[in-house]
């Protein structure tokens, strides 16, 4: 690792940099954007909206709980063989051909639309979690929040200027020699799936990983249970993943089910994937202003500040009720979403060991999901239970207050 105070922006580094831009035109178009609007008015446009939310809902924490268990298996086997690289770039590959595979799902398939999209989302978060491990090993850990705050601050630039040529196309079809926005949404899973491929590359080409003496598979699977074991024994790693396992949980929820609160609240699919662009474009500032407020006040800072704004964000939720307020709240959601996933990354990989990055961050990205998994469950409840979408969102906020409460007790 380069251990230098000052950042140079090697090839590697600004290829990594680079990667954020491609998947997150995944996370911007497909998660928060076109796959649960698409889902609701066209895989279940014969169900109505609130079934259609359940079911959502449940898939999404059938999905994480499927990621839950295999994320610290992949980080696990990368740490005993030579496959971070070859792991990185088969599920970024593979998961970008899944996407644009969805342009060929016909109307009312919704289950099968939910089983390609799981299955998306496996290989996006496994990619992730090698992703993340890259980071340690491209990054000295003076530099680590800074080269962070740069991926995430790159992503949501490169992920939102693809979603506004999509979402242009969505709103204009004809434009496009298109016959409706339908079409005009299956080729914008296309086009993601060409984008991700696209900026995986450099990181494929100029990432030369570095050699591990390597081991048996058998011993990746203890190593899991040892990794277990060595983080309850260092109280300051329990502490900060029970407290991003809570934390997370809102951030995550909130993200996948945004459009899917606007349509059910009456909000116009157009108004929604306006806001979402204004998410992107706050967002890739913010989040290149909240990498130095965390490299001079620490990245604990920058969590509570976000995790303050997204309590607001769910009460000023319950009252909302027209465009002009979603995109207010929008525009909060974009202020501090890639700063605290930004800083939640940094702050982990500047406490945890260096030679033993793949199953910690395994159990970093387990702990995120896990935390994908309670959200919608209890979003699934209150559903089914109050039959109301604005109050569903209220658990969060318990979540979000309990993981301030531990991340008071980590250590920076």
């Amino acid at each position: 690792m380069n251990h230098n105070q000052s950042l140079t922006f090697t090839k590697e580094i600004k290829s990594w940099i680079a990667y954020d831009a491609g998947n997150s035109a995944f996370a911007t178009t497909v998660i928060a954007a076109f796959f649960p609007l698409f889902f609701s008015s066209y895989w279940a446009g014969n169900i109505d909206e609130i079934t259609s939310a359940k079911y959502f809902t449940a898939g999404l924490t059938i999905m994480n709980l499927v990621i839950l268990i295999g994320m610290p298996i992949i980080g696990a086997i990368t740490d005993v063989k030579n496959l971070t690289k070859t792991f990185f770039s088969v599920f970024s590959f593979l998961g970008a051909l899944l996407v644009i595979s969805f342009a060929f799902v016909s109307e009312n398939e919704w289950l099968f639309a939910l089983i390609l999209y799981g299955i998306a989302l496996f290989c996006f978060s496994a990619a992730i979690v090698l992703y993340d491990k890259i980071l340690i090993y491209i990054s000295s850990s003076h530099n680590i929040s800074k080269v962070s705050g740069f991926g995430y601050s790159v992503g949501y630039l490169g992920g939102g200027t693809l979603f506004v040529i999509n979402a242009f196309m969505v709103m204009n079809p004809s434009f496009f020699g298109l016959e409706n926005s339908a079409a005009a949404i299956k080729l914008s899973f296309v086009t993601v799936g060409i984008w991700w491929i696209i900026f995986t590359l450099p990181l494929f080409i100029n990432y030369e990983q570095p050699k591990i003496q390597e081991g048996k598979i058998i011993d990746a699977f203890k190593q899991i249970y040892k990794t277990f074991i060595d983080i309850t024994n260092q109280k300051n790693i329990v502490l900060f993943l029970i407290a991003f396992f809570l934390y997370i949980d809102g951030v995550h929820t909130v993200m996948s089910l945004a459009a899917i609160f606007a349509n059910s609240i009456g909000i116009g699919q157009e108004s929604i994937i306006l806001a979402l662009i204004l998410v992107q474009f706050v967002a890739a500032p913010a989040t290149f202003i909240w990498s130095y407020v965390s490299t001079r006040y620490g990245d604990k800072m920058v969590i509570y500040m976000s995790i303050l704004i997204y309590i607001g964000v769910i009460f000023y939720s319950m009252g909302l009720d027209n465009a002009y307020e979603f995109y207010f709240m929008a525009g909060l959601i974009g202020s501090v979403q890639g700063g605290i996933q930004a800083s939640s990354r940094s702050l982990f990989a500047k406490i945890i060991p260096e030679d033993k990055s793949g199953e910690f961050f395994g159990f970093y990205n387990t702990f995120g999901r896990a935390g994908s998994v309670i959200g919608p469950l209890l979003v699934n409840v209150f559903l089914v239970v109050f039959n109301n979408i604005r109050i569903a969102l209220i658990p969060l906020i318990v979540l979000f207050i309990l993981g301030a409460l531990f991340l008071k007790f980590v250590k920076e």
